[in-house]
C-alpha cells in the first residue's frame, strides 16, 4: 500500500525543498512520510533508491521552475512513472509554482497546481510565503489522508 509523499525538484531548487520540509515538519512528527532523494544514504543505489520511492508514493509533490523543467533526470526518469500512476489514479500529483516557468507546454499543466501559478512562491513577500506553505501543506495533509 502506498504510503509516502514523494518530493521531486531539481537540485538547483533545493533551498525551496527545505522550505517545505519545515513547514511539514509537524506532519512528519505526526507519522507523515515525505521522501526527498536527500533520504538516500550514502553508499545506497540511488537509482534502486528512488524506483522503490516512486513505488510506495501516494503522493507526489513537483516543485516547478524552470530548472525542474529543464532537468533531463526528472524528465525521463520521475516524471514518466509518475504521470503514469497519477493516470492510473494509483497517485496524486500536486504541484507547487516555484518560478514562472512553462508548464503549460507540459503534462503539469493537466493538474491543477496546489498553489496559484500566477504567483510563484519566489514573488512572495515572507509573510505571504509562510501563508502559502501553510495552505500547501494543509493540502498534502489532506491527499495523504485520503
Amino acid at each position: 500500500m502506498r504510503s509516502s509523499a514523494f518530493i521531486s525538484y531539481s537540485h538547483k531548487d533545493a533551498k525551496w525543498l527545505d522550505k517545505l520540509n519545515v513547514m511539514l515538519t509537524p506532519l512528519t512528527r505526526n507519522g507523515m512520510n515525505v521522501w526527498s532523494d536527500q533520504n538516500i544514504k550514502p553508499g545506497a543505489l540511488w537509482a534502486d533508491e528512488i524506483r522503490k520511492a516512486l513505488a510506495d508514493a501516494k503522493v507526489a509533490i513537483l516543485l516547478v521552475s524552470p530548472d525542474f523543467l529543464a532537468s533531463k533526470f526528472i524528465d525521463e526518469n520521475e516524471l514518466p512513472p509518475l504521470l503514469a500512476e497519477a493516470e492510473q489514479g494509483g497517485l496524486v500529483i500536486l504541484w507547487i509554482p516555484i518560478h514562472f516557468s512553462n508548464y503549460k507546454l507540459t503534462k503539469i499543466n493537466d493538474y491543477q497546481a496546489a498553489w496559484d501559478p500566477s504567483k510563484p512562491l519566489a514573488n512572495l513577500s515572507q509573510a505571504k510565503l509562510n501563508q502559502a506553505l501553510v495552505t500547501i501543506s494543509e493540502i498534502i495533509a489532506e491527499a495523504m489522508n485520503r
